[in-house]
């Protein structure tokens, strides 16, 4: 996708991204009711309502193209979604969200031949914005749940990078699993701070230049992944396997589950360098 294109699809998703935002805030402050899935993960009415209001847009925006969703997988929707399709998780970190952890995410992902090549992240309950912009570029803006936002350009948005911070690093870690493993992992490297949080949230802030590492060692779906992976990448970050291999969407017959990941502000030999 070229810029424009990119920047004209943002421009598109502004206002049912905020007004799902606005939406899952709602529940968010007020409480809300949750029931446990087939797979033993949470879901509430905001994901289920959320989903829907995106959905029902993205029919019109991609009326050819497939849409691969959490809630709606979870409620046995298969698609064999070919070449170009979309992942939408309408509220990742759900764990976080019913905890009353503010980082909590809408992430809407477009991929085409097993990569992402656009992805948005939001943060409504941190009025945060992270989005690609063409190829090797991703812009971070403020704008709050259920906001009116005419474009992404009259949100002043800023353009991020990665920072590593070598010989002392920032490691985010998932609040909920794989702690044994992931310290076992993150030993291997120069680790100053580490970080607990939950959601895609975790590859923008290594995007926007605040994180460095993010080792992914338990499950996690497409879904929960795409859209900061493109953020991450466009931002001059890296997502790899443990073997150096690629994630890889469209996983159809493994039910969109992911190998585990590093994701990183720089190639991972290079972060182990202690300082002097």
């Amino acid at each position: 996708m070229t810029r424009h294109e990119q920047r004209r699809l943002t421009d598109r998703l502004l206002p049912v991204v905020l007004a799902a935002g606005k939406l899952e805030m709602g529940y968010f402050n007020a409480g809300c009711a949750v029931e446990t899935k087939a797979d033993s993960s949470p879901v509430t009415i905001a994901d289920q309502q959320a989903e829907a209001m995106i959905l029902d847009q993205l029919s019109g925006i991609f009326p050819d193209l497939p849409v691969i969703a959490e809630e709606a997988f979870a409620a046995g929707v298969r698609w064999s979604p070919g070449e170009n399709f979309l992942l939408v998780d309408a509220l990742d970190g759900t764990k976080q969200f019913v905890s009353g952890h503010r980082e909590f995410t809408i992430n809407i992902a477009v991929v085409s031949g097993g990569r992402p090549v656009y992805g948005l992240v939001y943060a409504p309950a941190l009025d945060d914005l992270l989005v690609t912009d063409g190829q090797g570029a991703a812009l971070r803006a403020t704008i709050p749940p259920g906001a009116t936002v005419a474009s992404l350009e009259a949100s002043s948005p800023k353009s991020i990078r990665v920072a590593p911070h070598y010989g002392a690093l920032v490691a985010l870690q998932s609040r909920s699993r794989n702690f044994d493993q992931t310290n076992a992992f993150l030993e291997g490297f120069p680790v100053a701070e580490r970080r607990q949080l939950g959601s895609s949230y975790k590859f923008c802030l290594i995007a926007a230049g605040i994180a460095d590492l993010y080792p992914q060692l338990g499950d996690t779906r497409e879904w929960d992944t795409a859209a900061g992976e493109a953020v991450l990448v466009a931002a001059g970050g890296y997502v790899a396997t443990p073997e150096g291999g690629v994630i890889g969407y469209g996983k159809v017959k493994a039910d969109y589950l992911n190998p585990t990941f590093i994701a990183s502000s720089a190639p991972l030999d290079s972060l182990k360098t202690k300082p002097a």
